[in-house]
């Protein structure tokens, strides 16, 4: 699963770690040999989930749902102990949504099953989730193996006023072509989300190395394997990154959350107050110029918003010529015209339920 609109984000990553992805709504759907969802969570920096599929089947009614329920084997993902949770997706679906988890439960002999909301959202860590996605008369039911949401990296313990979720940060320097060793320079840092991920790109360093996992709790999980794809892993992150990462902000409680939150990460950013109408590239370019200026709707600017936008855009192009440009911007024509960006490219994406942008452009 990815946030939406970074599925071409994810796909190409996938490509690049040598997976064979085909690219769905929310998504890419890989193929491969027993521990590739493992791998998987491992490595990935731009999806939000991992999901196993268990098996498809026709469900034209409720009776033949129950029956494919219960030809499901879970054994391989779940021991008999405990309620599985149960996530149900219906889209023109004969079968109502709601009549789902009681065939579930009459299909798994239990008293109830388990109610879990929309995966995309849900936090919960505990126990087995499953997920039931019901398409005119087919069903098809996977297994969430990440648990947490996959933004969760393990380093993060503080946000800003509005935070960026880990996986669009990096799902935006995928789509912005972002290498790992051009420069990369952040106006507006905040909690310093950009630049960490930029960081651990430009080090090779996977993602998911620094927590743990659903599938970790499998029936037969074998942690020796496991630990010996982590170890193969982190024997190939460099111990630094190959470039020049500079964050500014002109706030300097949101730097002071960047450089704990970067000690965390195991990394010393270069970081500055400044404000944006002052800011010069810190190294010659080109490189990337990347930024989720404020909205307004979280963090109490709407009246200043406006101006805050033409002065960012008209730094961008009076002192950094040649670099490129990824901004995460709100779905308001207004403040996107203050910017000036030339030729931008404009991909909508949605950041906490907010209606956004990305705005790519070279300058």
């Amino acid at each position: 699963m990815a946030p939406p609109g970074l599925e071409p984000a994810l796909e190409a990553e996938a490509l690049a770690l040598g997976f064979h992805p085909r690219r769905v709504e929310g998504g890419v759907e890989l193929e491969g040999p027993p521990g590739l969802h493992q791998e998987a969570n491992l490595r990935l920096r731009t999806a939000s989930r991992v999901l196993l599929r268990l098996g498809s089947f026709r469900a034209h009614d409720v009776g033949a749902l129950t029956r494919g329920l219960a030809a499901l084997d879970l054994r391989r993902v779940w021991a008999g102990e405990g309620t599985p949770r149960l996530s149900v997706a219906a889209h023109g679906s004969r079968v109502p949504a709601a009549a789902v988890p009681a065939a579930a439960a009459r299909a798994w002999g239990l008293s109830s099953v388990g109610r879990a909301g929309a995966l995309d959202e849900e936090e919960s860590e505990e126990g087995l989730t499953l997920l039931a996605r019901l398409e005119g008369e087919g069903c098809t039911v996977s297994v969430d193996t990440s648990g947490g949401p996959l933004h969760r990296r393990g380093y993060r313990q503080e946000v800003g006023r509005a935070p960026l979720r880990e996986t669009l940060a990096a799902g935006m320097l995928g789509l912005a072509g972002y290498d790992g060793v051009e420069p990369l320079v952040d106006p507006m840092c905040g909690s310093g989300t950009f630049l960490i991920e930029g960081a651990w790109l430009s080090m090779r360093r996977a993602p998911g190395l620094e927590r743990t996992f659903a599938f970790e709790r499998f029936p037969g999980f074998d942690a020796a394997a496991w630990e010996a794809r982590r170890a193969s892993a982190k024997a190939e992150a460099l111990p630094a990154p190959r470039a020049a990462l500079h964050g500014y902000d002109i706030n300097a409680g949101a730097l002071g959350t960047a450089r704990r939150n970067a000690r965390r990460a195991g990394l010393t950013l270069a970081l500055e107050r400044r404000d944006v109408k002052t800011l010069v590239p810190p190294v010659s370019g080109p490189g990337l110029v990347v930024a989720n200026p404020p909205y307004g709707k979280r963090v109490g600017e709407s009246g200043e918003l406006p101006e805050l936008y033409r002065a960012l855009g008209a730094t961008l192009r009076r002192s950094f010529g040649g670099w490129r440009v990824a901004l995460l911007v709100p779905d308001e024509a207004g403040l996107i015209r203050a910017l000036g960006l030339p030729e931008a490219r404009s991909l909508p994406v949605r950041n906490g339920g907010l209606r956004c942008r990305v705005l790519l452009s070279r300058l």
